[in-house]
């Protein structure tokens, strides 16, 4: 092998790690400051499909439907606040790739799921105090990271 493309390759490589170990540094004191402690999660018993479109594995499926969602408080693993938001909640599934988008209207939330791990769960509910507002959460193998709100 050509001893200048491994150099490169060598190069490249310890350039790309000390890159992503400073990028998780930076993060890292973030996590410890957010915590998720109430949320939104979606009720599958209440999913009324109304349209199915897509020829998996050429072309993303997607499903559309109705759907209510609940408050959920993750310290105690109960809903709270049960069939609170009802919405249109679409899915796209296109290989390990999955994203689900939820709306009513004034509320707006949307989780993509790139696989291995890695995930982006962004929330915009209207009104004041715990679980409202605009949040954007970054998800990864080495913990969530809030990139805009609390998400409490």
């Amino acid at each position: 092998m050509n001893r200048a493309i491994c150099s490169t390759r060598r190069l490249t490589l310890t350039v790309g790690a000390a890159a992503g170990g400073l990028l998780v540094s930076a993060f890292l004191p973030m996590a410890v400051a957010f915590a998720d402690e109430t949320g939104w999660v979606p009720d599958p018993t209440t999913f009324d499909e109304t349209a199915v479109t897509g020829f998996p594995p050429y072309s993303p499926e997607v499903v559309t439907g109705t759907e209510q969602w609940s408050r959920f408080d993750f310290t105690t693993n109960n809903v709270t606040v049960p069939d609170q938001l009802i919405g249109v909640d679409t899915s796209t599934v296109f290989g390990s790739f999955t994203n689900d988008d939820f709306s009513n209207g004034a509320s707006s939330i949307d989780f993509a799921n790139f696989g291995g791990g890695w995930a982006n769960e962004w929330i915009d509910i209207p009104g004041t105090g715990p679980g409202f507002g605009i949040s954007d959460l970054l998800i990864t193998p080495f913990g969530d990271f809030p990139v805009l709100g609390t998400f409490v």
